[in-house]
Parts: structure tokens; sequence; C-alpha cells
């Protein structure tokens, strides 16, 4: 059971950051800040709204950095989220590995450039995987959850 929570702890922060990048690699303090930071209703509004999504990766890591602003007021983390939303609705599990159904970025309304790192975040994610499963067999891969989903419209 132990196991189980610990991917699935890593699951949630590593679809929540999978794109967000830094020269010097992910930090345990930008991944609980993505996850945990609530963007005032903006994730939602741009899902119901359906608009354009072109998340700029080097703003959206000062924003993590930043703490002289409410956390509300980041709209970089509110278009990740919110982008996020629409990918990972179209996420699977197959034979222990995160499958995305989308062909492009066009699908679900998101720049190229941000598609191009979600599915380069769920590759390597994919690879963490096939590890943990070679080290114990055991290992659960949980599925995207409806909760996990809404977590994100915060």
């Amino acid at each position: 059971m132990k196991k189980v929570r610990v991917i699935y702890l890593t699951l949630v922060c590593a679809m929540t950051i999978a794109c967000v990048k830094s020269e010097t690699g992910l930090s345990q303090d930008k991944l609980n800040a993505i996850r945990t930071t609530q963007t005032g209703g903006e994730s939602k509004r741009l899902i119901m709204e359906n608009a354009f999504i072109d998340v700029d990766v080097d703003k959206l890591n000062q924003e993590i950095n930043d703490h002289s602003k409410p956390k509300y007021q980041k709209p970089e983390l509110a278009k990740a989220r919110a982008a996020l939303y629409r990918f990972y609705s179209h996420v699977k599990v197959e034979d222990d590995q995160y499958v995305c159904t989308l062909k492009s970025a066009n699908e679900i309304n998101i720049s190229e450039n941000f598609f191009k790192y979600l599915i380069d975040g769920q590759t390597s994610f994919n690879k963490a995987i096939k590890k943990l499963k070679a080290e114990d067999p055991k290992v659960v891969v949980p599925q995207i959850t409806a909760e996990y989903l809404q977590s994100l419209l915060q």
C-alpha cells in the first residue's frame, strides 16, 4: 500500500509540472508550488471559454518563485493548470503506461510548444514507471481521476 501512495504522489507532482523545466532541473519546491497554488478560478474560466493557451515556461518559473504577488495573481500558472486539465483529460493508463489519445495541440487549443513539453514530460514519467516496475512489479499505476482533474480547476 505504501508503494501505491508513493507512486500516486509522484504522479500528481509529475503531471502537474511535467512541462516546467529549468536549467537546474525541477525542485520539490516548484512541484509543490504548482500543485498547491490556487488560481482564483482563472484556470476554470480558460477551460470553460476554450480560450487558446500558450504558456511561457520562463514566466511560469518566475511566477513560481515570486512570493511577493498573491497566489491568485499568477496568469501563467493559471494557464498551465488549464492546459494540464485539457491534456490529462485525454490520458489513460494502458499496460502500466500513460497514453495520450491526442494527436496535436490543436485538439485542445493549446500551443504546440506547451503540448510538446507535456508529451515530453509524459514520456519521461513513463520511463520512470518502467524503472519502478522493474524494481517492484507490485507497483500500481493509478488512473487519472476526476479528483485530480478537479484539483487543476481551483
